[in-house]
């Protein structure tokens, strides 16, 4: 018995040292869970997020691909439509040839063209009048009273309509559909405008003490015609007036040499909602007429001018110059 209790004594105490042992064990390793808590949070955290960055990404190169894809899609269609309008403009271009060598064969033809009687807009009578020359703005004529040219201005439609001439005709209807086929929207600043001939921004200064910015946009095509698009920002508080622009800009004009007869006219109009002047001024210089259509915009401290110059020896000038003016738009501030 008494070597059972020995036994007995070493378990009890042996399990105790056990227990004991086991317990700082535990303990132990609660303290070091407790000190790793912080950072395995951390590392929860830090695992979600790249996980979200990783789907975020994932997202984003799907949309990438796809925008590729698009985009490519997109590119070829341009390249399509480019080639496409490339060769209707060539084919467009030989009809215009084509109708303009036969209605220079009719007005060669037609050069001996007589009329009994020819009632002009202004009143004037030429009797037994007989065609000498056909010019775009100009048909010259032998009459009874002697030999002048005629502002096609003044002819009347049937003459017109004969000759091929004036807004109704074919060759002005052609290159009026020419230009709107070249013509580009351009955003210039604050302004859009479609036209034919590409405007570059050209050095621009004015000598006033209330101009605080001034640039100027311009293009010149083959034809005569030039198009300038001017933008000039006053000094806050300074009056500005749109009548008084327009007078400058004709005193300027009729200074030009070789001006004779200058006229003007100006009706008010508007421009994306801001108030705006068309002003039509017209005067002969050396031998033919020379031509402007103007559109004068007010917006605020800022003072646009759109401006298109041509001569009576620009084919279709004036309808072209009216599509030009019709396409201005002040766009919004960013």
């Amino acid at each position: 018995m008494t070597f059972l209790k020995i036994l007995l004594f070493l378990a009890v105490v042996g399990g105790a040292f056990y227990g004991a042992d086991c317990y700082r064990k535990i303990e132990n390793a609660k303290s070091e869970l407790t000190d790793l808590r912080p950072a395995l949070i951390q590392a929860q955290e830090a695992l979600s997020y790249s996980k979200d960055a990783w789907e975020k990404y994932d997202a984003l190169k799907s949309k990438a691909d796809q925008a590729a894809a698009t985009t490519a899609t997109l590119q070829q269609q341009k390249e399509d439509g480019e080639k496409k309008l490339k060769a209707a403009l060539e084919q467009f271009s030989a009809l215009a040839t084509a109708l303009n060598e036969a209605v220079n064969k009719v007005r060669t033809n037609e050069a001996s063209l007589s009329f009994p009687e020819i009632k002009l807009t202004d009143g004037r009578v030429l009797k037994d009048a007989k065609v000498r020359k056909v010019e775009e703005t100009l048909v010259s004529f032998m009459h009874s009273a002697g030999i002048g040219s005629v502002p096609i201005t003044q002819l009347p439609p049937s003459v017109l309509e004969q000759l091929d001439l004036g807004t109704t005709s074919l060759t002005s209807a052609m290159d009026v559909t020419a230009a709107g086929l070249m013509a580009k929207t351009q955003h210039l600043d604050g302004l859009s405008v479609t036209c034919p001939v590409p405007l570059v921004e050209k050095p621009y200064k004015l000598e006033l003490n209330a101009v605080v910015m001034a640039k100027s946009f311009q293009g010149k095509a083959a034809d005569e015609m030039e198009v300038s698009v001017n933008k000039i920002r006053y000094a806050k508080g300074t009056t500005l007036s749109l009548d008084g622009a327009i007078s400058g800009i004709l005193k300027s004009v009729s200074a030009l040499e070789g001006i004779t007869n200058p006229q003007q006219q100006v009706r008010d109009t508007k421009v994306s909602t801001f108030p705006a002047k068309r002003a039509s001024f017209s005067a002969n210089r050396f031998g033919s007429e020379l031509l402007t259509e103007s559109l004068f915009i007010l917006n605020g401290d800022e003072m646009w001018m759109v401006q298109v110059i041509f001569s009576s020896k620009s084919k279709a000038g004036r309808p072209i110059a009216e599509n030009i003016l019709a396409s201005v738009k002040i766009e919004p501030a960013p």
